[in-house]
């Protein structure tokens, strides 16, 4: 589903973008969750209960939905748009309601059901007339199509075989990427570092702070953080920089990531 904001932005819910005509210069990615809330708000236009959005965007979808979440979420939903200077583009409604900004426009652009989040049956198949289909003789093959299937088997079979013998032979191993934790407590952080001693472990700790800080990511117990950066010593910032927020329950304790990579992190 794509649409066109105000005659400008276009919002496209299957890539997770916003846009305008500059060859891509000012685009924007949402995360996976600040597009399932957005979307969910332009299929339901109108004022929406705060409780029915995190029903529909978290919990339906096997997600901790809390207040904070939502308001984080929104937040982050109104920052991306006054980029493109569309102020209060979600408008919150007393006792605990939302509805998108009445003063908007927005036209549907491309209508094809792409996004996977609120997919709920699969379409259903016109019965076919049994009588019809008694009807319909299947095409007899030919010798030629019976060789040719039977040597694309060969081929495939011959393929399956090397394929088979290269994996026995070779000595390469699995690296299992192991996380080591590097603090505790409300901001529960993890590093593939196998070794970080204390000065370094300082230096790790205030560049995660400096960028979560940054992306505007909030600790608490429900969340844990999984950080990495490859210039250890800062000489021209972070450089190539991943960070991952959690959420963690019982049985998993990374049920749900969002991931933000950055090449050159200055």
């Amino acid at each position: 589903m794509k649409y066109k904001i105000n005659g400008f932005l276009y919002y496209d819910a299957t890539d997770a973008t916003l846009s305008i005509d500059d060859n891509g210069t000012s685009d924007t990615h949402l995360s996976i969750t600040a597009n399932a809330l957005l979307y969910f708000l332009f299929q339901h236009p109108g004022v929406i209960t705060r409780d029915e959005i995190m029903q529909k965007v978290w919990d339906d979808n096997g997600l901790t939905s809390s207040n904070s979440n939502l308001n984080q979420y929104l937040s982050l939903l109104r920052k991306s748009f006054r980029n493109y200077e569309i102020d209060n583009v979600i408008v919150t409604i007393p006792r605990g309601k939302l509805e998108i900004n009445k003063e908007l426009v927005v036209e549907v652009i491309d209508g094809n059901q792409l996004h996977p989040l609120f997919s709920t049956q699969d379409e259903i198949t016109p019965p076919v007339n049994s009588a019809e289909s008694a009807n319909q003789a299947l095409p007899e093959q030919t010798e030629e199509q019976e060789r040719n299937w039977m040597m694309a088997s060969a081929v495939l079979f011959t393929a399956a075989l090397v394929l088979l013998w290269t994996a026995i032979i070779s000595e390469r191993s699995i690296n299992i990427v192991q996380l080591n934790q590097v603090s505790s407590g409300l901001c529960e952080l993890f590093s593939n570092e196998k070794m970080i001693n204390s000065e370094m472990g300082e230096s790790y700790r205030n560049s995660f702070d400096a960028v979560r800080e940054k992306l505007g990511l909030e600790c608490n117990e429900d969340r844990r953080f999984i950080f990495y950066y490859s210039d250890k010593f800062k000489n021209k910032g972070l450089g190539r920089t991943f960070m991952a927020q959690c959420a963690k329950n019982e049985n998993n304790p990374y049920a749900y990531c969002d991931n933000y990579f950055y090449y050159s992190w200055k």
